[in-house]
């Protein structure tokens, strides 16, 4: 008994650390860490009561901490998303600076301070940077470093900041544009070939019914690759197709 509650101390220690490094790499605010961990408290209490198998409470352990490992990468892709499009937001709240009066520099920091949470922090590398006259940043995401390299080259410029932010933005502006037309076409491709898929499967169930799997074998299995071989080179082509704005 005092062997497998030493276990679950040792498991919860471990797992509110995981979480404690994933809310200060994604700012979460302590009251939501708080939650978090008292959830996890309870989960482990309940594996604990239900199970008295040191083997099941390692087996849920190893399985949460596994998941706490490769979640940071899955959320990163998410707020990724999110950062691209607090960009033009962002923009805009530097064009309002700069027409208030206020010079680039402390319009950039007021833009980014309207920000909150892991996309400030994101955003404020660009701000040191650009303060610190450094030209590369340790930054995970593309959107981060094509953004600082562009407000860098108006920041050295020293002139015209205004039509300069007004240009990138316009600029941002149809990337987005772009990117959600071709994001409604990716969409209608999904949509087709799942429809395809669908009458497909329809008709080899036909087949199998009426003439059987036997006799048609090969004809039935060539058809199936080629059909796959075609969805794979639909999605695989598109996903590798480099769009030019």
């Amino acid at each position: 008994m005092i062997t497998f509650f030493m276990l679950s101390m040792i498991g919860q220690a471990l797992v509110q650390r995981s979480l404690a490094n994933i809310a200060r790499e994604f700012a979460i605010s302590q009251q939501s860490l708080r939650s978090l961990m008292i959830l996890n408290f309870f989960a482990i209490a309940l594996i604990a009561a239900i199970s008295d198998s040191t083997v099941s409470l390692w087996l849920f352990f190893g399985i949460l901490l596994i998941s706490l490992k490769f979640f940071p990468d899955f959320f990163r892709i998410f707020l990724i998303q999110r950062l691209s499009k607090a960009v033009i937001p962002v923009l805009d709240n530097l064009i309002l600076g700069i027409q208030a009066g206020k010079s680039f520099r402390q319009s950039l920091h007021m833009a980014i301070e309207s920000q909150s949470g892991w996309q400030r922090n994101q955003l404020r590398e660009i701000y040191n940077s650009i303060v610190t006259s450094e030209n590369r940043i340790a930054a995970k995401s593309a959107v981060i470093k094509d953004l600082q390299a562009e407000l860098l080259e108006i920041d050295r410029s020293q002139t015209r900041s205004l039509d300069q932010a007004k240009a990138l933005r316009r600029q941002y502006k149809v990337e987005e544009n772009f990117r959600r037309r071709s994001g409604q076409v990716t969409q209608q491709i999904k949509m087709q070939a799942i429809i395809v898929t669908a009458l497909y499967g329809a008709l080899l169930a036909f087949v199998f019914a009426q003439f059987g799997f036997t006799r048609h074998r090969f004809l039935i299995l060539g058809s199936l690759f080629m059909f796959v071989l075609g969805l794979f080179i639909i999605f695989s082509v598109g996903r590798r197709m480099k769009w030019k704005v």
